[in-house]
């Protein structure tokens, strides 16, 4: 673990990262450690499509990693921020050298921080600086409208309330918030998110 509040130059040209150059190596590096329970899913929606998270690996529980290139700035990332805090049981901060110090600062202390340096022999690795810690600020109505509206049908299906024929996905989501446990609504969205994964597979 490094110390992420030193001061950090601006490293020279041929040491900055590409954001594409960051996305395969987190990549590689997420795919080459997920499990059979676990998928890797890029530029995942989130909140009806309001916003969408650069990589999201998506098993028992859900973690999302945005991606901040030393040519990348953290204009609009509040708005982000905010939506992934919803949504997500882990988030990562994933950087290039320029903005480790920065990172610090500006996402909540209770995310992850990794920063993606070019070595010597220009490939690009990942190094966790700072571990994430589980979120409290999950938002049921937030997760559900992860469910297409078939979906949220049939995690509904059973229950003895009675919803319109027509009902809107908007409505069947409010439904789920109000009637299912946080824990219940994540472990549907979960399993239904890897099904979805398997079947375009």
């Amino acid at each position: 673990m490094i110390n992420i509040c030193a001061s950090i130059e601006i490293p020279p040209p041929n040491k900055r990262v590409s954001e594409q150059e960051i996305r395969d190596a987190l990549l590689f590096g997420l795919r080459d450690s997920s499990v059979d329970t676990e998928c890797v899913q890029e530029e995942l929606r989130l909140e009806r499509g309001i916003s969408r998270i650069d990589v999201a690996v998506i098993g028992k529980s859900l973690v999302g990693y945005e991606i901040k290139s030393d040519a990348d700035t953290f204009a609009r990332f509040s708005n982000q921020i905010h939506s992934y805090n919803r949504v997500f049981d882990e988030i990562y901060l994933v950087c290039g050298p320029r903005h480790l110090q920065a990172a610090t600062q500006v996402v909540p202390s209770w995310w992850g921080i990794c920063v993606a340096e070019r070595g010597d022999d220009a490939v690009v690795r990942i190094k966790c600086v700072r571990k994430a810690t589980a979120n409290a600020k999950q938002d049921s109505f937030s997760l559900a409208s992860m469910l297409w509206r078939e979906e949220a049908l049939a995690m509904i299906e059973g229950q003895s309330t009675k919803l319109p024929a027509k009902a809107s996905a908007h409505m069947l989501w409010e439904h789920i918030a109000s009637s299912f446990s946080l824990e219940s609504i994540k472990a549907s969205v979960s399993d239904t998110l890897l099904r979805r994964h398997l079947t375009v597979a």
